[in-house]
């Protein structure tokens, strides 16, 4: 029988002022997944109980086979264990010897001498070579691929003996392969007694790698899943209906009126940018380290600069300074969560203000306005009932605002609709919705330009075929 190193049965503990139950057991050499929806997305609720950022505040604690209380569960796993999420960096100038000897407590300086020589030992070699690992320990973490950084926190995670590693939602930033590859320094540790919860929202994943699935709904652990549960079940929870064959769709025509053209577009840092989009086309940026996704964001919504190239719309040059002028009329801006700071949506508005906000000012006399309210609210009646587009959207499910964030560009029709990250933190249910929502938006000829981390396992399991015809990769 394996040890147990954490149980908890009927735990409570406070999100936002909502109150949040689950359950948790694990034991040494375990590897359980953990399905968060949109509630308990992962970073905030309850991920925060193994960053000691959230505490348990009711219902019964076992420590390693012993009773405990919410103090000596917080104070286990502050020594025992370690978060790897997509946060990177604390510091542009953290080398990975730093990284790797940063323990998480203050060490006498005999200990750490020891710790320190033990990272020159052979079985750290033999490790990093079993992990393929090979970096220099002055590397900068920043120059580190997306793949090596996680390495490397898996092997601090060993190094360190931590006993427990909770991974976040890496499917969303790694490509399948470099996911691969991660799980095998990851299938090292389980080797060795470590125990591992990986958090995510892939079922696929999951099933893969996970010798149990903690569904996480409704902020409550509503469901426990073995491995002969897998697939059906799941989708039965999570009220998903199953992958149906789709049709086959015709051929997408080709359009060949070039919308954006980007000519040795460089930001510091980054290799120079260069190419087209055309008009209907879904365009695909691989950014493995949200590097391009900063720099973009910032030229486009805070005028920052590139350092050199040219940035053409619809044949015509403009200067950094000019896109920002551009934004929410010719130029379309879609962020993760469209709700967050510099979203589209104000939630305080109805849906029918969200809508005319923006195409308002178009209008001109007040009579005229009136008729494009009507106009509007008829439009978007085919798509949303009119007692919902005349509701606040802070009343709106997540899923109604994602797609309702998607049908206002729709509406507004700019000749560019850029994405960023526009599968993030989203269930898995919902990639097909926001997929269709982006080929609505390309079929009247707007060019849509996303910037995610490899999506293959998206491409794979999506029937939009016409999604496939218009997609091309940068």
């Amino acid at each position: 029988m394996k040890e147990e190193l954490i149980r908890v049965e009927n735990g409570r503990f406070q999100n936002n002022g909502s109150e949040c139950r689950f359950e948790l057991s694990i034991s040494r050499g375990e590897c359980i997944g953990v399905y968060v929806d949109e509630h308990l997305t992962s970073g905030t609720a309850y991920l925060d109980i193994f960053k000691g950022i959230s505490h348990v505040t009711g219902g019964r604690i076992f420590v390693c086979g012993q009773r405990a209380g919410s103090i000596e569960m917080t104070h286990w796993i502050e020594q025992h264990c370690m978060v790897a999420d997509r946060s990177r960096f604390v510091s542009k100038e953290l080398i990975a010897w730093d990284f790797v000897m940063a323990l998480g407590k203050p060490l006498p300086w005999r200990q750490r001498r020891q710790a320190e020589m033990r990272l020159r030992a052979p079985e750290t070699t033999r490790m990093l070579q079993q992990m393929e690992l090979s970096i220099p320990w002055q590397a900068k973490l920043t120059g580190l691929s997306l793949l090596d950084y996680y390495r490397l926190a898996v092997f601090r995670a060993w190094f360190c003996g931590m006993e427990l590693l909770v991974l976040d939602r890496f499917t969303e930033i790694l490509r399948r392969r470099d996911l691969d590859r991660l799980m095998h320094c990851v299938q090292l540790l389980l080797g060795q007694g470590t125990a591992v919860l990986l958090c995510d929202m892939s079922e696929e994943f999951l099933y893969r790698y996970a010798g149990r699935i903690d569904v996480i709904r409704d902020r409550c652990t509503c469901y426990r899943l073995y491995p002969d549960e897998y697939d059906g079940r799941l989708f039965e929870i999570l009220g998903w209906e199953h992958r149906r064959s789709g049709a086959e769709r015709p051929a997408v025509p080709c359009d060949e009126r070039v919308v954006v053209d980007a000519a040795g577009l460089t930001f510091p840092g980054l290799p120079p940018l260069t190419f087209q989009i055309r008009s209907g086309e879904i365009a695909l940026l691989r950014d493995e380290n949200y590097n391009t996704v900063s720099r973009i964001r910032d030229c486009f919504l805070d005028g920052q600069s590139w350092v050199r190239g040219v940035f053409r719309l619809d044949g015509k040059a403009y200067a950094y300074r000019e896109l920002m002028r551009l934004t929410g009329t010719r130029i379309g801006i879609q962020i993760e969560r469209p709700d967050r700071p510099y979203g589209v949506l104000f939630d305080d508005l109805t849906a029918l203000d969200n809508l005319c906000i923006g195409l308002l000012p178009k209008a001109g006399q007040h009579i005229v306005r009136r008729r494009v309210t009507e106009t509007i609210l008829q439009e978007a009646s085919h798509w949303f009932s009119r007692e919902m587009l005349q509701c606040p959207l802070s009343a709106w499910t997540l899923p109604e605002r994602l797609r309702f964030s998607y049908y206002k560009w729709y509406l507004l029709n700019p000749r560019l609709l850029i994405c960023f990250f526009p599968f993030a933190g989203q269930e898995s249910a919902y990639h097909d919705m926001i997929i269709d929502m982006l080929v609505t938006c390309a079929r009247p000829g707007m060019a849509v330009w996303v910037i995610s981390s490899g999506i293959d396992g998206i491409c794979e399991k999506t029937e939009n075929q016409e999604f496939l015809q218009r997609l091309r990769m940068l």
